[in-house]
């Protein structure tokens, strides 16, 4: 690496290289699809807890009336 410079261009160009890729990877698919799992589990989130507050749990609440009575 250090003795032939024509080498040492081409393993620095790859890494450039390398380099170059792993931040489109990161700005053009990676964030963006990380960003886009997050929305998806809090809309996921929010319904869980809408179904649970305004219908499984006055059901849940309805049947131990009818079993308890």
């Amino acid at each position: 690496y250090k003795r032939w410079g024509w080498f040492r261009n081409v393993v620095q160009a790859a890494w450039r290289g390398i380099q170059t890729a792993a931040l489109w990877a990161w700005t053009v698919v990676l964030k963006p699809t990380f960003a886009a799992l997050m929305v998806a589990v809090r809309v996921v989130g929010r319904v869980a807890m809408w179904l649970w507050h305004n219908v499984f749990s006055p059901v849940f609440r309805g049947i131990a009336a009818v079993v308890t009575w």
